[in-house]
């Protein structure tokens, strides 16, 4: 039997063979494939509403999310007058006036929701309690445009690092050692410096609250600290970190350093004070930049623990912590009176990834206690265990993050004069407990008094635990979270990424991946591991990932490019199969049409973005896949086997390639079940495989109904979407839809 009919007459002869009785509906007024006499018209979106673990709609549908963030460059200003201290966010994540064209590819491309990334710095930019109505008035319009092209937008408010003020500058060409080693590494401190790598999130006036010893204006700001007046314990140290971290001897073995600490010492600059600038590193994972900075917790210090950790910081005769955390709640309130009543407000992500490894304050708090520094190593020994923790010791003081001298006077130079040695040494023990879990409550109360609809969603943090692989039932680490006091609704909403990372180091080259490599991991059970604290301890709360991806320039962006990403596809695949058998909604990091093939989406060489900087999409066949966004019953199970999915078939039994099944209980609902059917997987067509009731296809959208008839208790409704494959044999299907045209039996 043919089965690519690409003419009425051809799929009449298919009815016929097959001994169906044909009707063909060709090109309506509204793009729509119509089976009887069924609803047009799109179900209007309606603010979801979490129940157990599911989230609905108002029309008690169960909603499922496919969805990207929007975007990575936004983590940067859209304009930069550094000068002149002039910034503006509005622009970000696309300018306004390109908005419905970008959301309307977003819905093309399948996408039923965004994450919508904002920034504390463009909200309240310059003083407390003052907010930049045109960044505020943006975003609303963003939100707004979203819902007329039927998408969600998960309002989240950003940052990494704490703040785009807190930075260090590298060479992107040292001058000596191969890419991602040691000498290229540590020689990429010294200028001409060509990048940075630098936070994002808090505005300047509260890194300054935070880190009242700093010169921000100095010209020094972003100098690696370590190079500042590098003498020979300076470099002693740089040879035995070398060393240590290559297990090779570096010296000569007669006293002589090697050439590339020579030149180092050589070409450093002029030493200037400490308090010009900060201690942060250009680690290419800024995961371990956060670690490693001792200003960076403090900053994160002062907004979660100020009380306990800095008890004699205040800002205007109030505590830091109280002065900050106001301030947040109050942005976030700014925010929610803007777009809390638009009714496609997928809920309020109140931070991302907020940090809480506090590794070296607890350090520097120990050696406050002994009198040494003796002591940092040993709670760095206590805390990490004896190899890693005397690793981190030595690079920490190496890199000079830690103070040379725990007396009153260094200290203060040092800008640790006011921090309270116990607490240091406490506060990486239940930190989200004891810590996050109030601040979430006091933020999402606040959203609740001007949003009383909204759904909260929470992270937890990167912490300690997270570092040392402990896990969500308590471990030594992570006493767990529970659920925030007085918020309504609560969706946990954690991030995982795998493969992804190149090795520690400073500009570190991309990671080298086979397709083999790759292929065939499986990223379910690590999935299911992060997913678990949503049952564990939050209350059996709906989860949503709201972030996971992986790199585009895998072997370097020139092979990737040439490969078509084939790595990076594979990862992705890996990736949805495990979603799909969890039924689980998630927010593909990400979408940024300012990508740049050497600086990625423009924040700190990242490289995640779907499309390319010629605007064409990246690995599509993985992404771009058949969902039920909406179900008019309970879901069961779902599946989608893309071109990339391995087959390994029983006797007789054909590949099922880009299938695509779902599966739901008792209907509940008198609207319909809404699939999405990417035109990427579907050219030709598709066959549609359904157990009871009635459907029809909006070709313009590429949207899927299914009105169920059955409706007794216990039934199951399913649906299965085949394409038309050459020597395949289609049997039983009751509709075949292509374009503007269907065959139905």
């Amino acid at each position: 039997m043919p089965t690519t009919p690409s003419s009425a007459p051809a799929r009449a002869r298919i009815g016929r063979r097959c001994g169906l009785a044909v009707a063909i509906a060709c090109s309506l007024a509204t793009g729509a494939c119509l089976s009887d006499d069924l609803q047009r018209d799109p179900v209007p979106l309606t603010r979801p509403r979490t129940d157990r673990i599911y989230l609905r709609d108002g029309h008690d549908r169960y909603l499922s999310f496919h969805g990207v963030n929007v975007s990575g460059s936004s983590k940067v200003p859209v304009f930069l007058d550094a000068a002149n201290g002039l910034f503006t966010y509005v622009g970000k994540p696309f300018p306004l006036e390109a908005a419905e064209a970008q959301i309307q590819r977003l819905a093309d491309l399948g996408f039923n929701a965004f994450r919508l990334l904002v920034i504390w710095e463009g909200v309240e930019p310059e003083h407390r309690g003052e907010y930049d109505q045109e960044y505020l008035g943006y975003l609303r319009e963003v939100v707004r445009i979203a819902g007329e092209h039927g998408i969600y937008v998960l309002v989240d408010m950003h940052q990494d690092m704490f703040s785009r003020h807190l930075r260090v500058k590298y060479n992107e060409h040292p001058a000596y050692g191969e890419p991602g080693s040691i000498e290229a590494s540590l020689t990429s401190l010294i200028p001409p410096y060509t990048d940075l790598v630098q936070g994002d999130g808090a505005p300047r006036w509260v890194v300054a609250a935070c880190l009242p010893d700093k010169d921000m204006d100095s010209p020094n700001w972003g100098t690696p600290r370590l190079v500042s007046g590098l003498g020979p314990e300076g470099r002693a140290n740089l040879v035995a970190l070398a060393e240590r971290l290559s297990g090779t001897t570096t010296s000569s073995g007669d006293g002589e350093v090697p050439e590339w600490v020579e030149y180092i010492s050589d070409n450093a600059p002029p030493e200037f004070p400490v308090n010009e600038t900060t201690d942060m590193m250009p680690f290419t994972n800024w995961g371990v930049s956060s670690a490693l900075s001792t200003d960076i917790e403090r900053a994160y210090g002062c907004l979660f623990a100020g009380d306990k950790l800095f008890p004699g910081l205040t800002v205007g005769g109030v505590g830091i912590q109280e002065y900050l955390q106001e301030a947040y709640a109050n942005a976030w309130v700014q925010v929610a009176l803007h777009v809390g009543d638009l009714p496609n407000v997928m809920g309020y992500d109140l931070m991302n990834e907020p940090q809480s490894n506090f590794i070296t304050l607890a350090a520097v708090g120990a050696a406050i206690k002994a009198g040494g520094l003796d002591a940092a190593r040993q709670a760095l020994i206590d805390l990490l265990g004896a190899e890693t923790g005397d690793l981190v010791f030595l690079v920490a003081k190496t890199l000079r993050i830690l103070p040379p001298a725990v007396d009153s006077a260094t200290l203060q130079h040092w800008g640790l004069d006011k921090l309270d040695p116990l607490a240091a040494a406490t506060i990486n023990f239940g930190f989200d407990r004891n810590y996050l879990r109030p601040f979430y409550s006091r933020v999402g109360q606040a959203i609740q008094s001007v949003d009383p609809d909204a759904v909260i969603f929470i992270e937890g943090s990167s912490g300690i635990g997270m570092v040392l692989g402990s896990d969500i039932a308590g471990g030594m680490w992570d006493m767990s979270m529970t659920g925030p006091e007085g918020i309504e609704q609560i969706v946990y909403a954690p991030h995982v990424y795998a493969d992804i990372y190149p090795f520690i180091g400073f500009n570190q080259p991309p990671r080298e991946f086979s397709v083999e490599e790759v292929r065939y991991r499986d990223y379910g059970a690590r999935i299911a591991e992060v997913a678990a604290l949503a049952e564990h301890s939050l209350g059996n709360v709906p989860v949503v990932f709201g972030e996971f991806g992986t790199y585009f320039n895998f072997n370097g962006i020139e092979a990737s490019r040439a490969a078509d990403y084939e790595v990076s596809a594979h990862v992705l695949d890996n990736y949805y199969e495990a979603w799909e058998e969890r039924f689980q909604s998630r927010l593909l990091w990400c979408y940024s049409p300012e990508n740049d093939y050497r600086y990625g989406d423009l924040w700190n060489k990242e490289d995640f973005s779907i499309i390319d900087p010629l605007d064409q999409t990246r690995a599509e066949v993985a992404w771009s896949r058949p969902f039920a966004r909406a179900l008019a019953g309970k879901p069961v199970a779902t599946h989608f086997y893309s071109p990339l999915h391995y087959f390994d078939p029983d006797k007789g039994e054909p590949n099922a390639e880009r299938e695509f099944e779902v599966r739901y209980r008792s209907q509940e609902s008198s609207a319909p079940t809404e699939i999405f059917v990417p035109r990427i997987q579907y050219p030709d067509g598709f066959y549609v495989w359904v157990s009871d009731g009635r459907c029809y296809y909006d070709h313009a959208t590429r949207i899927l109904y299914h009105y169920p008839d059955r409706d007794e208790p216990g039934i199951e409704h399913w649906l299965r979407l085949r394409p038309p494959l050459p020597n395949a044999e289609v049997e039983g299907w009751r509709y075949f839809f292509d374009g503007p045209r269907v065959v139905r039996r």
